[in-house]
C-alpha cells in the first residue's frame, strides 16, 4: 500500500473515530471539532497540489527560514494533554505564514506558478477560515519574492504545507477527540 493512501486511510479512521459527538462549547472555547474538519481539508488539497507542481532543479537561497512545527514545540500527545498553548500557537504562526504565502498576492501570484494559482488562493482561504476558528486575523500582507526564485519556491511552499498539514491534521484530530487515549502510548 502506498504511503500516501495509508496516510488517507488515517486520517479518515482518526475522523470517523472522532464523530462520536463533541461537548458543547463555552462562548471563549475553541472548535477543535471544526479545525479537525478544516485542517483534514488543507491536507487533502495540499496533497493534491503536492502532485501538480512540478519540481525544478534549481537551488535557491531564502532569507527567512520557513516555519515549521519542532519538537520543542510540543505537539506530541503527551505534552497535548496537558497545555496545547505552545503547539497551538506554532500551528497559528505557521498557518499565518502560509496564508501570506498561498494568498492572491503571494508567491503564486507569480508568473512562473500561475498554473496553480486558483488552488493556491483556495488554500489560502482555507487556512484563513482555520485562523478565524481560532480566534485569530487573517493578514493578507504581499509576499515578496525575486523573478527568478519564483518557480522554485513554488514547489518548496507545496512541499512544506503539505507536511505542516499532516501535523495539523493529526493535532487537531487529537484536541477534537471526546476521551483521552486509553492505550498506553511509548516513545519512539
Amino acid at each position: 500500500m502506498s504511503s500516501s493512501l495509508l496516510l488517507v486511510l488515517c486520517v479518515v479512521l482518526s475522523a470517523l473515530s472522532g464523530a462520536r459527538g463533541a461537548p458543547v462549547l463555552s462562548a471563549g472555547e475553541v472548535n477543535y471539532t471544526k479545525c479537525k474538519a478544516l485542517s483534514v481539508k488543507l491536507n487533502e488539497m495540499a496533497r493534491d497540489l503536492y502532485h501538480k507542481v512540478e519540481s525544478k532543479k534549481m537551488a535557491i537561497i531564502i532569507d527567512e527560514p520557513p516555519v515549521s512545527i519542532r519538537p520543542i514545540d510540543t505537539c506530541d500527545p503527551w505534552s497535548l494533554q496537558s497545555n496545547n498553548e505552545t503547539c497551538q500557537s506554532r500551528i497559528i504562526l505557521a498557518l499565518k505564514n502560509y496564508t501570506r504565502i498561498f494568498h492572491k498576492d503571494g508567491v503564486f501570484n507569480n508568473l512562473a506558478c500561475s498554473n496553480w494559482r486558483e488552488q493556491a488562493n483556495e488554500i489560502a482561504n482555507v487556512t484563513g477560515h482555520l485562523l478565524r476558528v481560532l480566534r485569530e486575523p487573517v493578514e493578507a500582507a504581499p509576499l515578496d519574492s525575486v523573478d527568478w526564485q519564483a518557480s522554485a519556491l513554488c514547489r518548496d511552499s507545496v512541499e512544506r504545507l503539505y507536511s505542516f498539514s499532516i501535523i495539523s491534521a493529526r493535532v487537531f484530530s487529537f484536541l477534537a477527540s471526546p476521551v483521552a487515549p486509553t492505550v498506553e502510548m511509548k516513545q519512539c
